[in-house]
């Protein structure tokens, strides 16, 4: 039978016997015979949505938490794996450095010039490497030169063609295979570990998905990776077959039916650390969905569109209000807050609000005056400068020249982020909605007296430890 292939963040993988997981997932290596990890992979998905810190990828706390964690466990994993006496195949890549949040927070100044500087410290993803390989750093090309005889050379000189280096070894502590033509680079590498366990670094593959020529031009054509993918896989996995004479672990269904006791009471240890997994696991899931919750409130002040349009929503709602989707065709939205009925235009923008935008709301507030009879209140929401950090939206967020025409038509103005501070102030307070609500539904013009959003939103820097809270 095939040896049990596990990918973590490598593609293609191929076959009953591989399965695809994540670096940072759940998935353990040790139902797997073979293990082959893309490192580049892991930290380009892991890296994608954060912020930058001297360079290189700053992660948010909970980015952070996980991907320690799982360098940890990894890390872990991989030494055991490797002294049960199976193979760890690593495309070899420069370092994967990052900026990693300790945890630790320090704080200077108060009420709305308090600062928080987050603490974080420097995580390279190859920490999680069993064995150190020696000096890696970044350089890339195709010129390669296949060393030595055996099986791992010859899958090498067999695909050299598909394979093209993203890293050099210089002085490894590892045999080469493969280096740089005409140099002492190496770009490939192999060593065993006590155990029998065998650690295999191969260059990264040139393959890509392509179109199914069969189907080319077909409206249903779908993007497949090339044929010689699955051979490489293949030839992969014979080729540590031939060196290792790794096989297989055996144990069918009846060996169940004996245990030693050194078995039963691993077993039960395992028992135990999966119940406590599980349990951690819906605590994690449970945090996490609030935190999304939280978070999406800040779409009043970042986003545009649907997302923006959702959280004014649930803003209205907080604020006592029923809120009526807008009618096909139409982008006005209805709110009865007891009687009292509202529209509103609710825009995302990355300059100031314009006239145009109210003109719009007025168009909303005539036809829903000509359906019923009854005039409603005209509410523009605008978030304004979006694109701009907070600190920086200093500009005026509704012209002069639009200000006496709302004014006259009754209209209340008022930015995403004042309706966020909004928010946040019934948040503290559920007993300041009905303020609130009676401010807007009066106001014509510019809303005025909005706290400053400093007094619900600390502005963060970043840190290493012992610099001083400086960037």
């Amino acid at each position: 039978m095939a040896l049990r292939l596990l990918s973590l963040d490598f593609d293609p993988v191929y076959g009953e016997s591989a399965t695809r997981a994540t670096f940072t997932g759940d998935v353990s290596v040790f139902d797997y015979d073979v293990v082959i990890w893309d490192p580049e992979r892991t930290f380009s998905e892991t890296t994608q949505y954060s912020d930058s810190y001297k360079g290189l990828p700053s992660l948010s706390e909970t980015r952070s938490a996980e991907l320690r964690s799982a360098v940890e466990r990894r890390h872990s994993e991989f030494v055991g794996f490797l002294k049960a006496g199976r193979s760890l195949v690593v495309v070899l890549r420069p370092p994967q450095a990052c900026y990693v949040a300790t945890g630790q927070v320090e704080y200077s100044g108060t009420g709305r010039n308090a600062r928080q500087t987050r603490i974080v410290t420097r995580l390279d993803l190859l920490d999680a490497l069993p064995v150190d390989l020696g000096a890696i750093s970044i350089g890339s090309g195709d010129r390669i030169e296949v060393l030595g005889d055996g099986p791992l050379p010859a899958f090498l000189r067999k695909y050299r063609a598909d394979l093209t280096y993203a890293a050099t070894v210089v002085a490894p502590t590892a045999t080469a295979l493969a280096r740089v033509q005409g140099t002492d680079r190496a770009v490939s590498l192999h060593t065993t570990v006590d155990g029998g366990g065998l650690l295999f670094a191969i260059p990264d593959t040139v393959y890509d998905l392509e179109v199914n020529e069969d189907l080319e031009g077909d409206d249903e054509a779908e993007l497949e990776w090339p044929e010689r993918a699955a051979e490489f896989q293949t030839d992969l996995i014979a080729s540590i077959e031939a060196l290792t004479g790794q096989s297989e672990i055996n144990r069918p269904a009846w060996a169940d039916t004996y245990t030693t006791s050194a078995e039963r009471a691993a077993r039960e240890k395992v028992a135990k650390q999966q119940a406590s997994v599980e349990r951690a696991r819906r605590a994690l899931t449970k945090s996490q969905e609030e935190l999304s919750r939280v978070e999406a409130l800040n779409q009043l002040y970042l986003g545009t569109g649907r997302t923006l349009e959702l959280q004014v929503r649930n803003v209205m709602a907080i604020l006592g209000g029923t809120v009526r989707e807008p009618e096909p065709g139409r982008a006005d939205w209805h709110v009865d807050f007891g009687g009292t009925t509202a529209v509103l235009e609710v825009k995302g923008v990355t300059k100031s609000a314009s006239e145009k935008n109210a003109a719009q709301l007025e168009k909303w507030v005539a036809g829903a005056f000509e359906t019923s009879g009854v005039s409603p209140k005209g509410i523009l929401v605008v978030n304004t400068w979006r694109d701009r950090p907070l600190a920086e939206r200093i500009d005026v967020d509704f012209p002069a020249q639009m200000i006496p025409y709302s004014t006259a038509r009754g209209h209340c103005l008022l930015t995403g982020l004042d309706l966020f501070v909004i928010a946040s102030d019934i948040q503290r307070d559920s007993k300041r909605a009905e303020r609130w609500r009676r401010k807007i539904l009066t106001t014509a013009g510019r809303l005025d007296g909005v706290p400053d959003w400093r007094d619900f939103i600390r502005e963060e820097s970043t840190s290493e430890p012992g610099n001083g809270g400086k960037k």
